[in-house]
Formats: C-alpha cells, sequence, structure tokens
C-alpha cells in the first residue's frame, strides 16, 4: 500500500479525481512493490487503480491513456524504500578501505537491481533469489549494470566471496532468452582475473551479445587502508599495457563479428601504460562514460570545442588560476590548459598527492579538502579551480567532509567549481576576471 502524496494539476490522475492521502492498494490487480512495479504496470494503455479514498471508500478506477504516459502521481515514501544491500566478501571491495570516521553514507554497500536499472550502479545479482529474479525477467528491466569480474564461475566465487557467484552465466543466458539487455565489468586485479582470465571473460560475454551490450575493464582501486584485506597490489605500467594488449586484440577480433569494439578499457589503465588517450571514435557511443571510459577524451574534445568556436574578447590583463587534480589526469591536463586556453590564463596545474587515500589512488574525484589545503598553501592564484567530481552529488561536501567555503577560507583564495565537461571548463574559467584578487 502506497499513500498518495501530491497530485499533479492537470494529469490524469487529476481527472480522474484521484487525491493526495488517497492509498493505492494494486494496479491492474497486482500490488506496487517498489518503482520497478509502478513505472511497468503504469506504462500500459490500460490502466485499473484499486484506492482507498481518505474518506475510506474503496475505489476501481480504469484509465485508458497513451503507452507509457505518466499517471502524475507522487508518494509519500520512495518506491525503492531502503536499497538492498551487498553480501559479498569482495577482495578489492572499495568500502572495506575506507578510514574510520566517515559520514555513515559512505559504508553502504548497495547491490540492489532496481538501483542498476534506475541509475545505472553495477551489481552483482548474488543478493537476487528465484523468485525476485523472475520479477527482472516479468518487469523486463532492461539494460542491467552487471559486475562480472570473472566468466569462470569458481574464480568469480572466489573474487566476490560469495558461493552464489557462479549462477551468473546461466542467469545472463536467461536475460538474453527473455530479450534483455545489460552491460558488464571486469574489475581486474594484477595476477588474479586478468592475462588468460580476462581473454576468456571477454570472449565469453561477446557470446551473449547483441543482449551484452558492453564490457568495462576496470583497474582495481586502492587504498592505504586496507589492514586485515587480502593483499592486492596495483599494477605495473609492464601489466597495464598487457591489458591494453589483450583488449586491443580482441576488439579487432569484435569489430568484424560484431561491428562493435564490445569491450572498452577504463581511463585509469591508459593512465598507467601511459599511453596516448584514444580517438573520440574508439569509444564508439560512450556506453560506460559513467564508469570512467572516455572521460578524458570527451573532456577534451568539448575543450577543444570551446576554444575553436569562442572568441576571447576579454582584453583585461592575465588571470593566474591553480587547477589542482589527481595524479593520472596531470600530465593530460597540462598539455590541454597550454593547448586551449587563452594566452591571457595563466593557468598553474597542481598534482595533488592523496594523502588521505594513499598513493595509489590517482583520480581527481577522490581528492579530500584537507590534502588541497595542505598542499594549495602558499600558493597565490586569482581563483582556484576544482572538478565537481570530487565533491558529493549536491556539491556540498569532499569526502572528508570539508566544504567548498571552508576551503575557500583556508586557501584565503576564490574557489570555483566546474562540471566535469570541457566545454563547461572552458566558459568557466575564460570568464574570471583579474579583479577577484580580494581575499573573501
Amino acid at each position: 500500500m502506497r499513500r498518495i502524496s501530491f497530485v499533479q494539476s492537470g494529469s490524469l490522475a487529476e481527472r480522474h479525481r484521484i487525491s493526495p492521502g488517497d492509498i493505492l492498494l494494486a494496479i491492474n490487480g497486482e500490488p506496487v512493490l517498489d518503482e520497478i512495479d509502478y513505472q511497468a504496470l503504469t506504462a500500459a494503455r490500460y490502466v485499473q487503480l484499486t484506492l482507498t479514498t481518505v474518506e475510506g471508500t474503496e475505489r476501481n478506477i480504469k484509465i485508458v491513456k497513451p503507452v507509457a504516459a505518466p499517471l502524475g502521481l507522487q508518494f509519500d515514501d520512495s518506491l525503492i524504500g531502503n536499497p538492498r544491500t551487498c553480501g559479498n566478501q569482495c577482495v578489492f571491495c572499495f568500502v572495506d578501505q575506507m578510514p574510520k570516521g566517515m559520514r555513515e553514507s559512505l559504508y553502504v554497500k548497495d547491490d540492489d537491481w532496481r538501483l542498476s536499472l534506475l541509475m545505472g550502479n553495477y551489481i552483482t545479482l548474488t543478493n537476487v533469489g528465484e523468485r525476485e529474479f523472475s520479477r527482472i525477467l516479468k518487469r523486463k528491466a532492461s539494460p542491467l549494470y552487471i559486475s562480472v569480474h570473472a566468466t569462470d564461475m569458481e574464480l568469480r566465487k572466489q573474487i566476490l566471496g560469495n558461493r552464489h557467484g557462479g549462477l551468473l552465466l546461466e542467469r545472463l543466458q536467461r536475460l538474453k532468452d527473455h530479450g534483455l539487455s545489460f552491460h558488464a565489468q571486469l574489475v581486474l586485479c594484477p595476477g588474479l582475473n586478468d592475462g588468460e582470465h580476462l581473454e576468456k571473460s571477454l570472449y565469453d560475454l561477446m557470446g551473449f551479445a547483441p543482449n551484452a551490450l558492453s564490457v568495462a575493464v576496470v583497474p582495481v582501486g586502492l587504498t592505504r587502508h586496507r589492514d586485515g584485506l587480502p593483499p592486492i597490489r596495483p599494477y605495473t605500467r609492464e601489466e597495464a599495457l598487457d591489458v591494453l594488449d589483450i583488449c586491443a586484440r580482441f576488439q579487432e577480433k569484435a569489430l568484424q563479428e560484431l561491428g562493435t569494439r564490445f569491450a572498452f578499457v577504463a581511463d585509469e589503465f591508459i593512465s598507467i601504460a601511459d599511453r596516448e588517450i584514444p580517438e573520440d571514435g574508439y569509444y564508439e557511443h560512450y556506453a560506460q562514460i559513467e564508469n570512467g571510459i572516455g572521460m578524458l577524451r570527451q573532456f577534451e574534445e568539448g575543450l577543444r570545442t570551446a576554444a575553436q568556436e569562442t572568441a576571447d574578447n576579454n582584453h583585461q590583463e592575465n588571470v593566474q588560476v591553480l587547477l589542482p587534480c589527481g595524479s593520472a589526469v596531470f600530465p593530460y591536463l597540462c598539455r590541454w590548459v597550454e593547448q586551449y586556453l587563452p594566452q591571457r590564463i595563466q593557468a598553474q596545474v597542481v598534482a595533488v598527492k592523496n594523502d588521505f587515500f594513499g598513493d595509489s589512488v590517482t583520480v581527481t574525484g577522490l581528492l579530500v579538502g584537507r590534502d588541497l589545503v595542505n598542499q594549495l598553501k602558499g600558493h597565490s592564484a586569482d581563483a582556484v579551480f576544482i572538478c565537481e567530481t570530487m565533491l558529493n552529488s549536491d556539491g556540498a561536501l569532499f569526502l572528508d567532509d570539508m566544504t567548498p567555503e571552508r576551503l575557500q577560507n583556508e586557501l584565503g583564495m576564490p574557489v570555483h567549481v566546474f562540471p566535469n565537461d570541457g566545454e563547461a571548463f572552458y566558459h568557466t574559467i575564460v570568464s574570471i576576471q583579474p579583479a577577484i584578487k580580494e581575499k573573501p
């Protein structure tokens, strides 16, 4: 049962005299467990709602509507409720590597297929029983985002620390048999699931095409907080080159057979291997962009476009800015600012060492406020620019709970947040005026 909190003005629901406070009992005779049920059941042309009104009367309302047209209802509680949590003991779990004393939300391990469908979160399917998996098939939940890691099922069970990890290939086949699609990811650990295991996983997953849409090949993320956890080390340059070579050979085969590269290598592997970023066409439709694959290329493409299309008519004196970033993007960003920014923008790119999580964490998005303060103090500039990936979803906090306002106060320089988009970055930075020299 779901209590209706809001009815949109002019909506189908309002026209059928549905009111806030009414309680939704069922749609087409089926109970509504969550957002997935609600969206699936209301997508049809013919919809019957069973309600209890505020006055306590039961109503059955038949609605004829365009397919997929919304009813215009909102509910008191989230239709997802509490996300299903992870039951695995993955050897590389990043949450297990978080230091103590951080905000509680950072320790939540979600492994919820509904969030995979709605938000693109990666899941393992190990906490999905047969009844719930049948609901996935019935509700045509597609595409899902599935953490595979290895298609050798014994190895996958070892990696996940879960005996249910061996059910995956059978379930992927059932998804395919029901016409449902999925994206996959392989998080690689040196000497564990790369090499021959990587090749096997790629070719096995290709066998599920076209329902298998793409595969992300990502290096394990390791922090310095691994006491009591399985021993895993970062990739060396030579090992990263081996991964790139295996994937390149596979991509040639996939292009011949499928017309797509199918598997795409994470930007971190390219950085570790000290390789040039592939051209735009390599990433095809950027299917794995949310997994950090193609972000460097997409950022540079946006930056190049903005530089070519925008005339910098601001002839005021030079502006000095600081651009702190992770060490992985540092060499690329140095080259980009020299190549694309107007000469009056004197940008100093600063590679910030991640003391909070450890040297092996090199991505910009995991930098914390305290490391920025410690390593930028002593610098002088008109402004500091930080990428939005360093902050939480509403832009209010770094991972260590420092705010951008506090960072600004401690540095004594204005701090500006720019979107993780090259074009937006260009327009933000060229709009800065040298008059910003006063401390806030």
